[in-house]
């Protein structure tokens, strides 16, 4: 019996989903750390969390004040992450590097 209530509670795996994906746990937040220009800052995003949010954050996190509509977030390999997609649909996991950095294309 001790076995069983012991799984139940054990926090490192929700939904049969094993630990690390989307940040692991039962916890929906979790860190990314983001690179612009070569300086890495640390990131809480939220799993549901959309990335147009999330670089909006960013931007804020490194003090940008002009062109901001200008740049997109990456993940380390890979095209730009779409500003409409959460953090769960963009596979973003704990402790992944996002690069800010000039769009590809970016309307302002």
């Amino acid at each position: 019996m001790d076995n069983q209530q012991q799984e139940i509670g054990d926090d490192s795996v929700e939904s049969g989903r094993p630990e690390g994906e989307h940040g692991g746990g039962r916890d929906k937040t979790f860190e990314v750390v983001v690179n612009y220009n070569g300086l890495k800052k640390p990131l809480d995003v939220d799993k549901d969390e959309i990335i147009g949010d999330v670089r909006n954050r960013a931007i804020a996190l490194f003090g940008i004040t002009s062109n901001q509509h200008l740049l997109g977030l990456f993940p380390k390999e890979g095209p730009e992450l779409s500003d409409s997609e959460t953090v769960k649909q963009a596979k973003i996991k704990k402790g992944d590097e996002l690069l800010l950095r000039q769009s590809t294309v970016r309307a302002g």
